[in-house]
């Protein structure tokens, strides 16, 4: 049986990895923002979320946490759109500004 301290050192390094994909997903998520705003595209779109949505949760190997699976990523997602919201609005507002 592993000790407490092992099991906490084991989530720290998977905090770290996450971290670090979250870092890489923001950029993605600016990149989409930037892509928008040129294009005046919609921030939100239900198709996509749902379709992201099904797809990771049918992914999900254990069942058990499909709940809180199906939680993080509205997070993920509102979390996501709330950044490109700020964004954009900061460029409309140099945009506006010149």
């Amino acid at each position: 049986m592993k000790s407490l301290d092992e099991i906490r050192n084991r989530i720290d390094e998977i905090d770290a990895q996450m971290r670090a994909l979250f870092e890489s997903r923001m950029d993605c998520i600016q990149a989409v923002a930037e892509y928008k705003f040129n294009n005046h595209g919609s921030i939100f779109d239900q198709d996509r979320e749902e379709k992201m949505l099904q797809k990771n949760l049918i992914q999900l190997k254990n069942k058990n946490y499909t709940k809180e699976y199906e939680r993080f990523l509205r997070e993920i997602l509102v979390s996501s759109k709330d950044y490109q919201k700020d964004w954009i609005q900061k460029k409309e507002k140099i945009k506006g500004g010149e």
